[in-house]
């Protein structure tokens, strides 16, 4: 996988208050709101998995409720794509402004083999001192992947003993529910997935929240998300 990494410069103040403006407008003009992520609310993703962070601590879906949760397949020694990815989470912290602890990113090692519990600590934390990062082993990589539909697969590299990760890019998007609502493509403008997070911050907390989404949903459906 070879994709360009690009950090957008954003008038940040500017932007984060334009965009809470045009959410509120929205809130009160329409009941249900469009996402720019694609919505996979009826997908029945991401519900039946395990899988331990980089303490040691088994993790599941109950776990992701309470925040919106960002959570993406990624290995530590990923050029491009990985870094770009946790460098504009941040960024849309940075618009959240006091509300970014509401934002819980979550990232998944595709490569347990290099990436132990403690580099897949220190990786993340460079990026967000409060990020998780998820660390099994091949077993649970591959439940859990299966679950997501997410694609992964080792590269051989250009040296001998030597390889490289491909691997779905993007992010699964869960509401304060531990529900996954969307999957937010690779690549999209950072004020975009500021906006589809806020979004489901503004949706009411209760078990009810989002029900309009889920309540819509038909089968059969289609489970394809992305290619690589």
């Amino acid at each position: 996988m070879r994709v360009a990494s690009v950090v957008r410069s954003l008038r940040l103040p500017l932007l984060a208050a334009g965009l809470a403006l045009g959410l509120l407008a929205g809130c009160s003009a329409q009941s249900r709101m469009d996402f720019y992520s694609k919505d996979i609310a009826c997908e029945e993703l991401g519900q039946h998995w395990t899988m331990p962070d980089s303490a040691g601590t088994l993790r599941g879906p109950k776990d992701l409720q309470g925040q919106v949760t960002y959570l993406f397949f990624g290995f530590t020694s990923c050029p491009d794509v990985c870094p770009t990815t946790m460098v504009e989470l941040s960024q849309v912290k940075h618009l959240m402004g006091k509300d970014a602890d509401q934002l819980q990113v979550v990232f998944v090692s595709v490569d347990p083999a290099r990436d132990t519990p403690e580099v897949a600590h220190t990786y993340v934390h460079a990026f967000d001192p409060k990020a998780i990062a998820l660390v099994g082993d091949e077993a649970q990589l591959s439940a859990m992947a299966s679950d997501f539909k997410a694609f992964y697969e080792k590269e051989p590299g250009q040296l001998p003993d030597t390889y490289t990760m491909s691997h779905i890019a993007g992010g699964y998007v869960f509401d304060r529910q531990g529900r996954l609502r969307l999957f937010a493509p690779y690549g999209m403008p950072v004020e975009q997935l500021f906006s589809d997070v806020q979004r489901l911050l503004l949706e009411p907390e209760h078990p009810a929240a989002g029900s309009e989404a889920l309540a819509a949903c038909k089968l059969p459906h289609n489970t394809s998300i992305a290619a690589r």
